[in-house]
């Protein structure tokens, strides 16, 4: 009898031994895969303040075993995600790092900027615009708030704020009672076909609600009225359309915030390739001097 129990265990130990080799095979978890996800997932500033020159080296960092918890844009519910996603341990904010509790945004005192460029350089996003001795401003929508651009400036006339529109946070799902019991009274009541009780299960997953149609939901309140354990589905699918409005919010800035760091980059990549060396003050001397004396003759 023991030795069929023994038996029994080593063939699931051989089995899920198989699965799982097999499965890596298959779909290998490559740094590169692990990396793009950690980078999509993070907040895009681009503001060093992890350590890293931007948020891609700081995500090639985490895949190889960095810290979590060192991006204060992120806060704590990037580091909540990083470990949900990496399977880690969640920790809070590294001591030596100042939590950005509100988004903040630069803004530059006109009166006493000089002109000097300096911030424009300085900022990862190219947030700034402005020319050589004249003044400079911040373009707003587009400020990351991430400190880049005070260091650098002489005289002192950059201050950080807190932004005019606060960043939105999304909804929790709404307190109820009872449990769904799954008898479909609402199914039948939708008169767009969905599936309610789907839905409402489905509160914390954008992707699945998705696909069961919550979009077309009309909040017509139907289901709430059959409901025999009073679930407030149609509040839930209210709060579901606002925290996905504001996901792809975050994800379109992001993105674009994204695209603004890699043009700069590109940029200056390409200004260093095609810069010209210049001649040392004695060799330029020289070659003026020649030049007078080929026009003189």
């Amino acid at each position: 009898m023991m030795l069929g129990y023994l038996l029994i265990l080593l063939g699931c130990a051989l089995l899920t031994f198989g699965v799982v080799y097999f499965g890596q095979r298959a779909f290998p978890q490559t740094p590169k895969v692990v990396e793009d996800l950690i980078y999509r997932t993070l907040p895009q500033t681009q503001c060093a303040q992890c350590g890293y020159p931007g948020c891609r080296p700081y995500a090639a960092a985490v895949a190889k075993g960095e810290a979590i918890n060192r991006c204060p844009p992120g806060g704590e519910a990037l580091i909540q995600t990083l470990a949900s996603l990496l399977n880690r341990p969640a920790s809070p904010l590294a001591s030596e790092l100042k939590a950005v509790p509100v988004p903040l945004i630069a803004r530059i005192q006109e009166s006493n900027c000089i002109g000097c460029m300096l911030c424009i350089k300085a900022c990862p996003v190219d947030a700034i615009i402005g020319s050589q001795n004249l003044m400079h401003s911040i373009i707003e929508s587009e400020c990351t708030g991430c400190e880049l651009c005070l260091p650098p400036c002489p005289v002192d006339c950059i201050d950080l704020i807190e932004a005019d529109s606060p960043k939105a946070v999304t909804s929790m799902r709404p307190k109820s009672d009872e449990a769904c019991i799954f008898c479909s009274a609402c199914v039948t009541a939708c008169p767009k076909s969905l599936t309610p009780q789907h839905l409402f299960l489905a509160f914390d997953q954008p992707e699945r609600s998705a696909k069961l149609g919550l979009s077309d939901c009309i909040e017509c309140t139907l289901c709430d009225q059959v409901c025999p354990s009073e679930l407030p589905l149609t509040e839930s699918f209210r709060r579901m359309k606002d925290n996905q409005r504001l996901i792809t919010q975050a994800a379109e800035t992001a993105e674009a915030t994204e695209q603004r760091f890699l043009r700069r980059e590109t940029r200056i990549e390409t200004a260093a390739a095609t810069l010209k060396m210049r001649p040392k003050p004695k060799d330029a001397l020289a070659l003026i001097a020649q030049i007078k004396d080929g026009s003189g003759s």
